[in-house]
């Protein structure tokens, strides 16, 4: 009896671990699909609360730099990737060209002050002779009339002819009055105004601070703070007016620019923390702050008036999802960490876009492993 009790039946211990078996399979199968509701439910949610982009990257104001003067260069004082403060100065022109212009112009001013002095006197000239002309139009006049009376009182006590003579030389008198009258006025429009008003004296001053002010322009300053790049002339090289050597980088302002899907938006607001992950500092995450949305983009290509819209079929299951720039801006105790940023880095961002302590705890682990991942790639 006791062997028949202490060995049990194959069957019946395969039947009574049957049920522990399947109920094992059920805990697994039900771990497994709360997992993936969770993490399903979890980025939806994310998409809204702690918006993610990894199609973001470093940017900054990037201005050209140019001689305002065309001339040969004399001189380069900085190199690639200097640092430079606004008005320090980058290269030289040869100068001589325009110290000669400013020579000519000079002397152009003496010459026209000269012709405006001349022509202030005949100005003057001409007034005398419209006064004597007036004198002589006067005592003519007089004369006229004097005799005039007396042919009329006696007829005989003047000769007729004498007196066409008198009437005749007041009548050139009075025409030589208004020649000398024109003689003035033509005079003082040769001569201009007078003083500081004259235009030909102001086109001369003008002539000389263009001339100052290109010869200062031989001297090409940094217009703003930045970093040099693209350094692309030499001592001798021929530069054209307007046409840029070299770029400056403002590195003082940084920004991220982030490319947010259209559902990301729905809670993003300016001033929303952000933490930012830059692929030239793995492992690290740092602060910055929404600094504008973008508020449209371009939709397609729009055809041109007398045309018909050409359509573009799309045959996705489902269609891309339309993105919009996010400007985000580094948080002002970052500056220490941004000496190794270089313009048009990738970078990772996600938004915190409220209070929410569990999103927003899930979303910093979520950018804190994207950071570490960032010493993969």
């Amino acid at each position: 009896m006791s062997q028949e009790s202490s060995s049990q039946d194959p069957s019946t211990v395969a039947a009574s671990e049957a049920p522990q078996a399947g109920k094992a399979s059920r805990i697994g199968a039900t771990v497994v699909l709360t997992l993936i509701g969770g993490s399903l439910l979890w980025y939806f949610a994310a998409d809204r609360f702690t918006p993610y982009s990894s199609q973001a990257r470093v940017q900054a104001f990037v201005v050209p730099v140019a001689a305002e003067v065309a001339g040969k260069v004399l001189a380069v004082h900085v190199r690639n990737d200097d640092d430079v403060e606004r008005g320090q100065a980058l290269f030289d022109i040869d100068p001589e060209q325009y110290r000669i212009a400013l020579q000519r112009s000079r002397s152009d001013f003496e010459s026209v002050r000269s012709s405006v002095n001349a022509s202030v006197e005949t100005v003057a000239a001409a007034r005398a002779s419209l006064q004597a002309a007036q004198a002589n139009q006067v005592k003519a006049e007089k004369d006229a009339a004097r005799h005039e009376a007396l042919y009329a009182e006696d007829p005989g006590a003047i000769s007729v002819r004498r007196l066409e003579v008198t009437q005749a030389t007041g009548v050139e008198a009075r025409s030589r009055a208004k020649a000398a009258e024109a003689d003035v006025r033509k005079a003082q429009e040769a001569a201009g105004a007078s003083g500081d008003d004259n235009a030909q004296l102001r086109s001369a001053r003008a002539a000389i601070a263009k001339a100052e002010l290109d010869l200062a322009r031989t001297k090409v300053v940094a217009p703003a703070g930045g970093r040099v790049a693209d350094l692309r002339t030499e001592v001798g090289q021929f530069a054209q007016a307007g046409a840029p050597v070299m770029t400056l980088i403002a590195i003082r302002d940084l920004w991220i620019s982030a490319d947010m899907t259209e559902n990301n938006l729905g809670h993003l607001e300016p001033g929303d923390e952000v933490a930012i992950v830059l692929d030239v500092l793995p492992g690290e995450v740092l602060k910055g702050r929404v600094r504008s949305v973008g508020s449209g983009v371009s939709s397609a290509q729009q055809a041109p008036p007398g045309t018909l819209p050409t359509i573009e079929n799309s045959r996705d299951w489902l269609r891309q999802a339309q993105r919009f720039p996010v400007a985000v801006e580094f948080d002002a105790t970052e500056a220490k960490r941004l000496g190794k940023v270089r313009i048009g880095g990738q970078a990772e961002v996600m938004v915190y876009t409220g209070d929410n302590f569990l999103m927003n705890t899930l979303g910093a682990a979520y950018i804190r492993l994207m950071s570490w991942l960032s010493y993969l790639y």
